[in-house]
């Protein structure tokens, strides 16, 4: 039995291209759904009272706990800071959002 090149594309390739657009498609969904938690969990302070600091070119995380009003020593600040906003190492980046707690 011999097919025609249509024969083989609907044989073969329709149903490998719709495979491939239902994989396509799921990725997107994954990644929506991945993009709109990290965006929800970035955009709120979990059970504290916070403010958001921009932080500027040369700053450091003793330098924005330190520019805050607060009875809070500014070594337990920085670890507050870091806390809230899961920060790993000290490493910040000019126009980061932090979280910084306040009284």
């Amino acid at each position: 039995m011999h097919l025609t090149r249509r024969g083989r594309f609907l044989l073969l390739g329709l149903p490998v291209l719709a495979a491939l657009t239902m994989a396509l498609l799921g990725a997107l969904i994954l990644a929506a759904s991945w993009m709109n938690q990290a965006q929800a969990s970035s955009s709120e302070a979990p059970g504290v009272e916070a403010q958001v600091v921009t932080v500027g070119a040369g700053d450091t995380l003793w330098s924005v706990a330190a520019s805050v009003e607060s009875e809070e020593r500014t070594q337990v600040l920085i670890g507050q800071i870091a806390e809230l906003n899961d920060l790993s190492g000290s490493e910040l980046t000019p126009g980061q959002e932090l979280f910084v707690p306040v009284d």
